[in-house]
């Protein structure tokens, strides 16, 4: 497994100024869980690793469930963690801070929030702010575990769009396995190329290895591509957050037109 190699605490950990009227309850108990995990692996600073953690401990948020579904589990972060800073050699006492990277993580996470027209950091903002960071150690594991931040962002902003209301026109159609197209006499031959040497088995088995190598050759290509589609989706969030607020101020000018001709 690829990633970081060293701590992030080497700058000394630091205070974190937001203030806890900032963060929804679910966000708080993160927090709690980050502390815990750092404390468990007696380290005197809350870093990124930690964070992740954290989000993968709560179990219930958006954001949780967006890493589930890339793969990224809580005792194979922890392991990986631990195999990459180690413990500490004795207990902490006392308050925790947080490292720089971990405060730049969570400031981008509140920008998050407010790009999004939210008043207050959940923990999917913070997710975002993991990626958006970039180079804390929690970036390096999402990556090691296979997955690129782009691809974290955009699935984020699609999970929030479709927790936010709008699952009818905007949610998208159960994903099929299942591709079918046609294809040139040179692609055909190619495919029967593989069955025929025994690579692969079928038609199908030939055409999904010949998609996903064709993938894992244009990477930089395809973050990229994730990246544009997570702007898109986030702008979409937004679009969503205005029209509703829209349609509640219609509401509200219609009942005050109405009280007024009444009386």
């Amino acid at each position: 497994m690829s990633g970081p190699t060293k701590s992030e605490s080497d700058q000394g950990p630091v205070t974190l100024t937001i203030s806890g009227e900032k963060f929804t309850e679910k966000m708080r108990l993160v927090l709690d869980f980050s502390r815990e995990e750092a404390r468990a692996l007696r380290h005197n600073y809350v870093g990124t690793e930690h964070l992740l953690m954290g989000l993968l401990r709560e179990g219930e948020s958006i954001a949780f469930q967006v890493l589930h579904s890339l793969g990224i589990e809580l005792e194979a972060v922890r392991r990986a963690v631990t195999f990459i800073v180690g413990q500490g050699p004795e207990a902490v006492v006392g308050e925790i801070g947080f490292t720089p990277r971990a405060v730049a993580a969570t400031t981008l996470a509140f920008s998050e929030a407010g790009h999004l027209g939210q008043e207050k950091i959940a923990p999917e903002h913070l997710l975002l702010g993991l990626t958006k960071e970039g180079e804390g150690i929690a970036a390096g594991l999402m990556r090691a575990f296979g997955t690129t931040l782009e691809k974290v962002r955009a699935q984020t902003f699609q999970a929030i769009a479709l927790a936010s209301g709008g699952k009818t026109a905007e949610q998208p159609a159960p994903k099929s396995n299942v591709v079918t197209c046609r294809i040139d006499g040179r692609d055909l031959d190619a495919v029967d190329a593989l069955i025929e040497a025994g690579i692969r088995s079928t038609r199908s088995d030939a055409a999904a290895w010949l998609i996903h190598a064709g993938i894992e050759a244009n990477k930089p290509l395809f973050e990229k591509v994730y990246g544009t589609v997570a702007e898109i989706r986030r702008l979409r969030v937004v679009a969503q957050s205005l029209a509703q607020e829209a349609a509640g101020s219609g509401e509200d000018s219609k009942g005050e037109a109405g009280e007024e001709q009444s009386s």
